[in-house]
């Protein structure tokens, strides 16, 4: 039979707590049960923190984005036949935080 791995610490001072104050079988079954909390208290946590940045995220970036079309230029250059040619597109330009 394998043993019953705890990942946080929290649940295993629990679980080494049961082992010493109850029955052998008991404290299996509460291990059992303490494990499953376990899994459910990692994904809480994780969800928190998701909706937490995915909030963050959202508040900073404020009014949805506005993608532009490109517009194409074109410049004669030294060589002849050959010229420069590029596109621009207006969310190239620098974050608002190195403007300030």
């Amino acid at each position: 039979m394998k043993p019953i791995v705890f990942r946080l610490n929290e649940f295993k001072a629990i679980a080494e707590w049961l082992d010493k104050k109850l029955p052998m079988p008991l404290a299996f079954f509460l291990k059992g049960w303490l494990w499953g909390l376990e899994d459910l208290y990692i994904d809480a946590k994780i969800d928190a923190a998701l909706n937490e940045a995915e909030a963050d995220y959202r508040a900073l970036q404020g009014s949805p984005v506005e993608i532009t079309q490109p517009t194409y230029y074109s410049q004669p250059s030294e060589v002849e036949g050959l010229d420069t040619i590029g596109y621009t597109y207006g969310f190239t330009d620098t974050r608002k935080e190195d403007k300030e």
